[in-house]
């Protein structure tokens, strides 16, 4: 439905003339009020924000498929972005409402292979008796997919001093990757730099670089 532009102009104007009269010539109690054509309007606006058959359907496969992939925190944070963005989110709050009664199940191999990448990134292994301690930890967290339980890990690691922290990856960049404790911490001692030979690398020396 088309909405002339002269009648939204004149509802504009006859209802903000009407709260600045009001305002400069002792009215000052009158508020602003929307005109039929104003309201019309919003009405229409959120109509359209409403989620169709069709729109529902896509988000609720795309939310099961998340699911079977062993992800369903992320299948819940994918579902819950979409809640503001439609007038009618009951379908999205029913769902959530439903997965999340549902436990996590941490021995699977989405998340048993992200502590195996993050822990060979950081050049140290881990146990079965460690892995279930994590499994404990990301319970009691609330960790509810791969990506948080990765975050965890990681967080863990560098407390622990067994993964560099953003200052030693900088630092890394420029002195190689520092040394280990004998308990497998990070320490930081870095080798110690050469000293360069302009005129030799000039002159093709090996063993300059």
């Amino acid at each position: 439905m088309a909405f002339p532009l002269a009648a939204i102009a004149g509802g504009l104007a006859t209802s903000l003339g009407g709260s600045l009269a009001g305002s400069l010539f002792g009215g000052g109690g009158t508020q602003f009020q929307p005109s039929e054509t104003m309201q019309a309007l919003s009405d229409y606006g959120l109509g359209q924000l409403k989620a169709s058959k069709s729109q529902k359907k896509s988000l609720k496969s795309q939310f099961r498929n998340l699911i079977e992939e062993g992800n369903r925190g992320g299948a819940e944070a994918f579902l819950s972005s979409y809640r503001d963005r439609f007038a009618n989110p009951k379908f999205i709050d029913k769902a959530l409402g439903k997965s999340y009664k549902q436990d996590i199940n941490y021995d699977t191999s989405q998340f048993f292979n992200v502590a195996d990448r993050v822990f060979n990134q950081a050049g140290v292994g881990f146990s079965g008796e460690d892995y279930q301690k994590f499994a404990e930890q990301a319970k009691a967290f609330g960790v509810r997919s791969p990506q948080a339980f990765q975050d965890m890990l990681k967080q863990d690691l560098i407390a622990s001093g067994k993964i560099m922290t953003p200052e030693q990856e900088r630092l890394s960049y420029m002195f190689g990757m520092p040394s280990r404790d004998a308990s497998g911490m990070i320490t930081n001692m870095y080798k110690p730099l050469r000293r360069i030979d302009g005129n030799a690398i000039a002159q093709g020396v090996p063993g300059t670089f």
